[in-house]
């Protein structure tokens, strides 16, 4: 069994991973995570939000917090319990370029410098 043959749905049903993930994930949405040129898992990413709806949903409207949700799976992942939910942040003017779209390498970037900070921290230790 490969990374990708994890029940995608059922690990968006976790609830801490739901809440931040709101939206179906595909096999599209993870990228390779590599640390010290070692493939190490893959991951999904996004830019959150500052605000909800009353009704509990995301309010779209709102600015981007500079908060970045990170969804880590590793190689040896089999299961969605195996999956990991870290939260990055970045200077929220950094998330959104200047003709509007969103700043994708920006978010990946946060992303795969909080999932790499801890792995080195777990390697060592630490």
């Amino acid at each position: 069994m490969a990374w990708d043959d994890i029940d995608l749905d059922a690990l968006r049903r976790q609830r801490n991973i739901a809440y931040y993930f709101r939206y179906p994930l595909t096999a599209h949405d993870f990228h390779v995570l590599r640390l010290d040129d070692q493939p190490r898992g893959h991951y999904a990413s996004k830019a959150l939000h500052s605000g909800l709806a009353p009704d509990g949903r995301v309010d779209r409207t709102t600015p981007y917090s500079g908060d970045i949700a990170a969804l880590f799976l590793p190689l040896d992942a089999r299961a969605p319990g195996d999956a990991e939910l870290l939260l990055a942040h970045i200077d929220p003017q950094r998330i959104v370029r200047p003709n509007g779209s969103r700043n994708r390498p920006a978010i990946r970037d946060a992303a795969e410098a909080c999932i790499r900070d801890t792995l080195r921290r777990r390697d060592t230790g630490g």
